[in-house]
């Protein structure tokens, strides 16, 4: 780039200098026939007026030696030019008409032209260098700043993350880039930070239930007489089945990360919740309370009004992902309130636990959090119920966030919130994970 830059400006020089080096000579040589064609106009002048004063011929020659004495047959006296731009006069005289002429000298001119022309060459030649030099340097300064990011980007791998490109203190376009980049950087390394940390929890919460699982067969290999096989495959299939259900969510996790497209179709949530509590909590103490906006609007325009634009299944993980926490933390009741109107619809969760404590209310949502009212895997989840939640309701445009109690008796309030779009007329939409 910067001999690109180089050559064109060079180029662009020569071009310049040659076209005023041209009308340089140009108008040297004008002015100089200009001049010497007066110069022989002044002499035919000075000429004429001697014979006219009676000035013999041969002394007219001797003082003006450059003009041509002929005779005439015309009388009178006239000036003219002719085509070579000579001049004459015809003169009378007692002798008779007398033609006097002269022609410009216009060896000066050439000499001048050729002269200067010489002269031109070697000084053009040498201003094209000197642009071009300084446009090599003017451009090395211009694109040092994008040299040291280049260098310091090449340096930089996944184990120096922490490093950042130069920004230089121009603020310009080069500045820009580099804050640009420097952004990325930073969601770069927040990216793997966040993976790192995902695959260390990972690792560990996988390991537990594993490290359980051999050493109870172990134990029960060791003393095959004295173990009771019925209770070891019992002990053995539930730490299977919670080995299944933290891959089941970290391929979830997996999916809702890698963007993964949704189908989106009109439903209606009520009903959803309603199948989704008569199906997996037949027995539990979960209560449903639904809240229309209008109270007066007929059932056909309500159902219209509270259907959205949702994947029943992610939004059945959602909602049992929500109960299943409350669940574990309630004292007795969970109650699940829906509440819509004509722009967003809101469905909470609700119990009567110890709640979340304010610091913790966000900290709930990162993947692997337990509190410390749940810390035990025997107890607790596999806790990525709610990241899994919150990342499918950011799928739906949504939020879902930890809401303060609603009385001093204390509770967890979880509150989803959605807001609705333009349905369809035909087809299912699709919607990014």
């Amino acid at each position: 780039m910067r001999g690109r830059a180089t050559a064109a400006v060079a180029l662009v020089a020569s071009l310049a200098l040659a076209a005023c080096s041209v009308v340089l000579l140009y108008a040297v040589h004008t002015n100089l026939v200009h001049s010497a064609q007066n110069t022989a106009r002044d002499q035919v002048e000075k000429a004429a007026n001697q014979l006219g004063s009676g000035v013999p011929p041969a002394d007219v020659r001797a003082a003006v030696p450059d003009v041509v004495l002929d005779t005439e047959p015309s009388v009178g006296s006239s000036s003219t030019t002719s085509a070579n731009q000579g001049a004459s006069a015809s003169v009378g005289t007692p002798e008779g008409t007398i033609l006097v002429q002269a022609y410009p000298n216009l060896a000066p001119a050439r000499t001048a032209v050729v002269t200067l022309t010489w002269a031109l060459v070697p000084s053009t030649a040498l201003l094209v260098l000197l642009v071009a030099y300084l446009a090599w340097y003017a451009m090395g300064r211009a694109l040092r700043p994008v040299e040291n990011i280049r260098a310091e980007f090449a340096d930089i791998t996944a184990h120096s993350l922490q490093q950042r490109v130069p920004v230089p203190d121009s603020n310009d376009e080069v500045a820009s880039l580099a804050q640009t980049m420097n952004g990325t950087l930073d969601q770069l390394q927040r990216a793997v930070g966040r993976l790192r940390t995902f695959t260390s929890d990972a690792s560990h919460e996988l390991r537990g239930p594993l490290t359980t699982l051999k050493a109870r067969l172990e134990l029960a290999l060791a003393r095959p007489d004295r173990a009771e096989w019925t209770a070891v495959g019992n002990e053995a299939l539930r730490d299977t089945t919670r080995l299944e259900d933290i891959v089941t969510d970290l391929l979830l996790l997996a999916r809702l990360d890698a963007r993964q497209p949704l189908k989106l179709q009109p439903l209606r949530v009520t009903d959803l919740l309603q199948r989704t509590l008569a199906e997996r909590y037949p027995r539990q103490p979960v209560v449903l309370v639904t809240n229309s906006a209008s109270t007066s609007t007929p059932a056909s325009a309500s159902a219209s009004d509270e259907a959205i634009l949702g994947s029943p299944t992610a939004l059945a993980r959602l909602f049992t992902n929500l109960i299943d926490n409350a669940l574990r933390h309630a004292h007795s009741t969970v109650t699940v309130e829906v509440r819509h109107t004509r722009r967003e619809l809101a469905v909470e969760v609700s119990d009567d636990g110890p709640g979340i404590p304010e610091p913790d209310r966000e900290r709930v949502f990162d993947r692997f959090t337990r509190l410390d009212n749940a810390r035990t895997r025997s107890e607790g989840g596999t806790g990525l119920g709610l990241a899994i939640a919150r990342d499918i309701a950011t799928a739906h445009g949504g939020t879902l966030t930890a809401e303060p109690p609603r009385t001093t008796d204390g509770g967890a309030r979880l509150l989803l919130i959605i807001a609705r779009q333009d349905q369809p007329h035909s087809g299912a939409a699709q919607s990014r994970i």
